[in-house]
């Protein structure tokens, strides 16, 4: 299971947690780090290995989503990112994962209407 810190800090979870937990492979997983730098940054061990706090799985998972489902480049899906996070500062409504999910799910059928 996740190596936590219990009730004193934020559940970590290793890069093979991780892949085990997302099923996105860890060589993926480095390179989306190296690609998304500020958006996308483990904690770090005193032995250097990654940590990843819930939160950043779930923008791992939001990657995913944009890159493999709704076939954005690497490029397209940073830009992306970076609309919702400053949507999220200016309407306290983006904080509602719902809808949040909701915004995601009309922007792919949207995409798959335009495709026919």
């Amino acid at each position: 299971m996740p190596k936590g810190k219990g009730s004193r800090g934020p559940k970590l979870f290793s890069i093979g947690q991780v892949n085990a937990i997302t099923g996105i492979p860890k060589p993926t997983l480095r390179y989306w780090e190296k690609e998304f730098g500020t958006c996308l940054e483990p904690l770090r061990t005193t032995g250097n290995q990654r940590r990843y706090d819930e939160e950043s799985i779930a923008k791992i998972e939001k990657i995913n989503y944009l890159v493999k489902v709704q076939g954005y480049t690497i490029d397209g899906a940073k830009r992306k990112l970076e609309m919702l996070e400053k949507v999220k500062e200016t309407d306290p409504s983006s904080q509602d994962p719902m809808a949040e999910l909701a915004r995601a799910m009309s922007d792919y059928l949207l995409k798959k209407l335009v495709k026919e």
